[in-house]
């Protein structure tokens, strides 16, 4: 029977394989919290956050990230134990990989916890948000 943190995974990996291609980048990141955003559309919305609470590690490109969605995209890595040897990652700590299609070398994230939003972040002052649907925090109103 699979965990709590293997189904968030498995949802996360199929909202973004409905999809014909999706992008990402690094919404934000502080000390703590990671935000990746993706869609199908970087330039003027995101349609997924992918939210790390607790980070202990990254690993990756803070460039834009095209992704090949043949295939699993979003993952839990099958070789979490060499990954927590090579990066030292302590105890407690969950692995994360998000394969990128123009790098060899997949994201990975060392996190605590995490968690998911669908709303539609926009990139631009709009009026009339629908329910689910905000403005980026980095746009002036």
């Amino acid at each position: 029977m699979k965990n709590h943190l293997e189904l968030t995974v498995e949802k996360i990996d199929s909202l973004i394989r409905d999809n014909l291609f999706f992008d990402f980048h690094v919404f934000s990141y502080d000390t703590k919290k990671l935000i990746l955003a993706g869609s199908e559309n970087l330039t003027y919305y995101h349609t997924l956050e992918i939210i790390f609470e607790d980070v202990f590690f990254v690993s990756g490109i803070f460039a834009q990230l095209k992704t090949d969605n043949k295939s699993t995209v979003f993952s839990i890595p099958e070789d979490q134990h060499l990954l927590n040897l090579t990066y030292e990652i302590e105890q407690g700590y969950h692995l994360f990989t998000l394969k990128a299609e123009d790098f060899k070398s997949n994201f990975i994230i060392a996190a605590k916890s995490i968690s998911f939003n669908t709303d539609t972040v926009y990139y631009y002052n709009r009026k009339d948000l629908k329910p689910n649907e905000r403005i980026a925090y980095f746009i002036s109103l």
